[in-house]
């Protein structure tokens, strides 16, 4: 697609430093919607990464990056993307990002099909729309402009664009391989990974105001399979005083229905401390002052589970299956599934052996699936996020910038367990609406934000390499 609509292309050619990607042997050249609605043209639900992965490496090399494969299947197909070879040794921005996608469930229920990639209205609508090609693509703009106003120059860091395989299924061919075999060849010395955009309407005292948010700490997944097997008979018409799905229904209920304790840190404290200060009357004396004033802030915070969660782990249950689907036949096995979200500070030893007292049936055997390692939140006083925060309050002269904790997880932690700085931005402004949108049905992303993201991702290049 190298048709450019015109309201976008008069946008475009104010910006003294717009993006242009070269492709087929530098003969074409296409813009950032272009490019992400040809990315989003490449299906690749995690665990099928191939195409779309190598189509995006030959997009890096063409547009004159070093590229290193870091695993070359579907399931581990990763590269890095450098404005110098990794053997220079520099120590290295990292701008991480991954190319597989959820599924699409019901591709009747969108608006344009899931993997158009289709421009309308000044939006590119399809899956990975936001998460995670629109942040890839506008990250990669960046580390291109870096390659081409930094060819000749003597610099202190590399640049590297690293797009990895299966971070929405955490199999372990993605970024685990990548750190397990590569880390010393990448030289970290900070990794800006997938994160929250700017948002208005957060802040009630003024509700015009975009809030971005940093993000310096994830909450740690921790995947349980809950399994319980009791033998008894199996005819429906006559009810046991106990077989395993009753049991685990009660069991179940015993963790799910109570909310779960608050716990401060250091870092949530913080976050609640900043909002304060954004906030204006009881509230923001409240969210300045959260041990004093908890028995109030509490019960309010509950009422919004996306804050609360950074107030405490938690534990979803997504999913309770039988062994049997036939109406009249009791089961003798139920297992259940517990997406489980830990703060930092949690130790998962404790956390399982509370879950376990509050099932209160020993006969439930609770397995471990999968789980992030124990990682500390990442200083907010670097030069690293000084300079993004620099670069976001440059680009929204309006907005306010405040260090965050992800409630999710994301690729970034693995970095992070390693002692790695790391810190979580797509630096774009969006509405909620769009929000609601990311891991469901029409998925898309206006044209212009990506811009203003792209020029602050520059800014932030610019202020280190400078």
């Amino acid at each position: 697609m190298r048709g450019v609509l015109i309201f976008f292309g008069v946008i475009i050619s104010i910006v003294s430093n717009a993006q242009f990607f070269t492709i087929n042997n530098n003969q074409d050249r296409c813009e950032i919607h272009e490019i992400l609605s040809q990315y989003i043209q490449k299906e690749s639900i995690s665990g099928n990464e191939k195409e779309a992965g190598t189509w995006l490496k030959e997009l890096c090399e063409q547009n004159g990056l070093f590229v290193k494969q870091m695993g070359n299947e579907n399931g581990n197909y990763n590269f890095s993307a450098s404005i110098r070879p990794l053997s220079s040794n520099l120590p290295n921005i990292i701008f991480l990002n991954h190319i597989d996608v959820v599924p699409v469930g019901d591709s009747s229920l969108w608006k344009y099909p899931p993997f158009s990639g289709e421009i309308v209205d000044g939006e590119i609508w399809g899956r990975g729309a936001f998460d995670n090609k629109g942040a890839a693509i506008v990250q990669l703009a960046s580390v291109i402009q870096a390659a081409r106003s930094f060819e000749k120059s003597n610099i202190p860091y590399n640049v590297t664009f690293l797009a990895v395989s299966c971070e929405e299924s955490q199999c372990d061919g993605g970024i685990k391989y990548v750190v397990d075999n590569y880390l010393d060849l990448l030289n970290s010395a900070v990794v800006i990974g997938e994160g929250p955009p700017g948002l208005k309407g957060i802040i009630e005292a003024d509700t015009s105001l975009s809030l971005f948010g940093i993000s310096i700490a994830h909450k740690r997944a921790l995947w349980l399979e809950l399994e319980l097997l009791i033998g008894t008979s199996g005819h429906g018409s006559t009810t046991p005083l106990s077989y395993s799905n009753k049991d685990m229904i009660i069991a179940l209920n015993n963790i799910i229905t109570e909310g779960q304790p608050t716990v401060f840190t250091n870092v949530n404290t913080q976050i609640l401390k900043d909002l304060g200060k954004l906030e204006s009357g009881v509230k923001s004396a409240a969210l300045k002052h959260p041990h004093i004033y908890k028995s109030i802030l509490i019960p309010k915070l509950r009422e919004r589970p996306e804050v609360y969660s950074l107030l405490s782990n938690t534990i979803t249950l997504t999913s309770i299956s039988s062994s049997s689907n036939i109406v009249n036949l009791i089961p003798g096995k139920t297992t259940a599934l517990l997406d489980c979200r830990l703060l930092p500070d949690t130790d998962r030893n404790v956390f399982l052996a509370d879950l376990k007292k509050r099932l209160k049936n020993d006969l439930i055997s609770v397995k471990v699936l999968n789980e992030m390692p124990p990682m500390s939140p990442s200083s907010d006083t670097t030069k690293f996020y000084r300079s993004l925060n620099r670069a976001i309050l440059e680009n929204y002269p309006k907005a306010e910038v405040i260090p965050m904790m992800m409630p999710n997880f994301n690729d970034i932690g693995i970095f992070r367990s390693k002692g790695v700085m790391c810190y979580s931005s797509f630096p774009i402004q969006l509405d909620l609406d769009h929000m609601k949108h990311i891991h469901n049905y029409n998925e898309s992303i206006p044209i212009e934000p990506l811009l203003k993201g792209k020029q602050t991702y520059d800014a932030f290049i610019r202020d280190l390499l400078n």
